[in-house]
C-alpha cells in the first residue's frame, strides 16, 4: 500500500494489502465496538445493582455511552461512498485513537495499574495487529506500554487522582509501590509485544501468499486474454472462408460436401462463441483483480451501445428487440466493461428466444435509495427450476440449452455476475421453462446523481 500517500501511525503493512481490506477492517472494529460499548454498561449496572460493589458506575457509564456515541458516528462516515486510500487509513487511524483514549479512561477508573481492564489494551493490539507490518505492532506495543506506565506515574505521584475499588479488594497502596509498577509493566510489556509480533508475522504471511495469488490469478487471465485475441482473427477468417464456400461462390457441392461445409461452419461458429466469452471473463478477471477504480457510467448510453451492437442477430432470427428507456443516470461502473455486461445479456436473451419472439429491455431509477434497476426480459426457452440454482457456475449450462442447437459455452453469467459484483451491484436471474428469463440488475448511482434531480430527457 505504499505509494498512496501518507496516514498518522505506523505503517498498514509491510507487504502488498488489498485496498478494501481497509473499510472491512474498519467495520470490524465497529462491530467489535459496540459490544465492547454495551459490555462496559451491563457489567457496570450488573456489578453495582446486582453484585453491589461499590465502584465508580457514572464515570463508567460515560466512558460506556461515549463509546457508542463516538461508534455511531464512525458507523455513519464508513457509509460513505468510497474513498481514496489515505482518508480511509486516517478514519481507520481515529478509530484507533479514540478507543485508545476509552480504554485510558476505563483502566484509570477500575483500579489504575491494577485494574483487571487492562487486558483490553493487549486484546487491541492483537487485533491491530492483523493490519499493521511487525514493526507497526511493535511500537503500537510500546505506545500501549507507554500510555499505562504514564498513567500509573501520574496516579503514584497524586497528579491523577487515584480510584481505589474496595469491593474488589484494589484498596492497597500498590499503586505507589514502585516494585510492583515495574513488574506489572515488564509483564504487561512483554506480553504485548510478544502478542503484536506473533499476529503481525502471521497476517503479513497471509497478506504475501494472498498477494502471490493474486499475481498469479493476474497473469493466468493476462495469458487467456492474450491467446483467446489471438486466435479470434484466425477463427473469423476461416468461419468466413467456409461461409463463402457453403453459399456455392466457389462451386456446386454434392450434398456429402455439403454436409460436412455446414458441420465445419457450426464447429467455427462453436469455437468463436467459446473465444468471445473467454474474451468476456478475462475482462472480467482482469477488471476486478487490477482493482481499477469505479467512475461514473453513462446507463443510457451504455444500454444504447449493447443494443445495437446486437440488434443484427435480433433482426437476423428475426427476433423484436424493445427498449423501455428510463430516466437519464450515471451508475459506478467501467467503461466499456459495462457495455460487455449488458451485451451478454442482450445476446444470451436473443440467442434463446425463437423466432418471432420478444426481447425487452428497461431501466428504472430510484434516486433515494441509490440504485438503478436494469432488466433484459425475453420470451425464449426458460430455465428449468432444478437448473437455477447453479446458472451462474463458470461452464454450466441449462439441461434444455445444451440439447437444443443453440452454441454457448456457460461462461458468459460468470463474467455478468464478477462485473457486477465488483461494481458492488447484484444480479438476480428469475426463469420458468418454456416462457422466458428476466435477469435484473441493481447498479449503484454514482455520488453526484444521489444529490441532484434528474434532468428531463430531451
Amino acid at each position: 500500500m505504499q505509494g498512496h500517500g501518507s496516514a498518522p501511525g505506523p505503517e498498514l503493512s509491510g507487504s502488498p494489502q488489498p485496498d478494501e481490506a481497509l473499510p472491512s477492517t474498519a467495520w470490524l472494529l465497529i462491530a467489535l465496538r459496540w459490544a465492547a460499548g454495551l459490555s462496559i454498561l451491563l457489567a457496570t449496572a450488573i456489578a453495582r445493582w446486582g453484585l453491589g460493589i461499590d465502584l465508580p458506575w457514572e464515570a463508567l457509564f460515560a466512558i460506556g455511552a461515549a463509546v457508542l456515541a463516538y461508534n455511531t458516528a464512525l458507523a455513519w462516515d464508513a457509509r460513505r461512498p468510497a474513498r481514496p486510500l489515505p482518508a480511509m487509513r486516517r478514519a481507520l487511524w481515529v478509530q484507533i485513537a479514540l478507543d485508545w483514549a476509552a480504554m485510558t479512561a476505563l483502566v484509570h477508573f477500575t483500579g489504575g495499574i491494577a485494574s483487571p481492564a487492562l487486558i483490553y489494551f493487549v486484546i487491541h493490539v492483537a487485533l491491530a495487529g492483523t493490519m499493521l507490518a511487525p514493526r507497526g505492532a511493535r511500537a503500537l506495543a510500546l505506545l500501549a506500554a507507554a500510555l499505562v506506565g504514564g498513567l500509573a506515574a501520574l496516579e503514584s505521584s497524586g497528579s491523577l487522582a487515584h480510584v481505589s475499588l474496595h469491593s474488589l479488594g484494589l484498596d492497597s497502596d500498590l499503586y505507589r509501590r514502585g516494585e510492583y509498577i515495574l513488574a506489572v509493566l515488564f509483564f504487561f510489556t512483554t506480553t504485548a509485544l510478544t502478542v503484536a509480533e506473533l499476529v503481525a508475522r502471521q497476517a503479513q504471511r497471509l497478506r504475501e501468499r494472498e498477494a502471490r495469488i493474486h499475481a498469479m490469478s493476474e497473469a493466468q487471465a493476462a495469458f487467456t486474454r492474450a491467446a483467446t485475441h489471438e486466435l479470434r482473427a484466425p477463427v473469423a477468417s476461416s468461419l468466413a472462408l467456409v461461409r463463402t464456400v457453403e453459399q456455392g461462390y466457389l462451386d456446386e457441392m454434392t450434398p456429402p460436401q455439403a454436409v460436412i461445409i455446414q458441420r465445419v461452419a457450426e464447429r467455427l461458429d462453436g469455437l468463436r462463441e467459446l473465444i468471445d466469452d473467454l474474451l468476456d471473463y478475462a475482462a472480467s478477471r482482469e477488471a476486478t483483480l487490477s482493482r481499477r477504480p469505479l467512475e461514473p457510467v453513462d446507463l443510457g448510453a451504455a444500454l444504447s451501445d449493447s443494443v445495437e451492437r446486437e440488434r443484427p442477430l435480433a433482426e437476423e432470427k428475426p427476433v423484436t428487440l424493445r427498449v423501455q428507456p428510463g430516466e437519464p443516470v450515471c451508475v459506478l461502473a467501467t467503461d466499456p466493461g459495462l457495455s460487455m455486461v449488458f451485451s451478454n445479456l442482450i445476446n444470451n436473451a436473443i440467442k434463446y428466444t425463437p423466432s418471432g419472439g420478444e426481447v425487452t429491455v428497461r431501466w428504472v431509477v430510484d434516486r433515494p435509495a441509490g440504485w438503478a434497476s436494469v432488466t433484459v426480459e425475453d420470451t425464449g426457452m426458460g430455465i428449468p427450476a432444478d437448473d437455477l440454482p447453479r446458472i451462474f457456475e463458470e461452464f454450466f449450462r441449462a439441461s434444455n440449452a445444451r440439447k437444443s442447437r443453440v452454441i454457448g459455452t456457460g461462461i458468459g453469467l460468470a463474467a455478468v455476475r464478477a462485473m457486477v459484483e465488483h461494481y458492488g451491484g447484484t444480479i438476480a436471474l428469475d426463469s420458468v421453462e418454456g416462457q422466458g428469463t428476466r435477469v435484473t440488475l441493481r447498479l449503484r448511482l454514482a455520488p453526484s446523481e444521489k444529490s441532484f434531480p434528474s434532468l428531463p430527457s430531451p
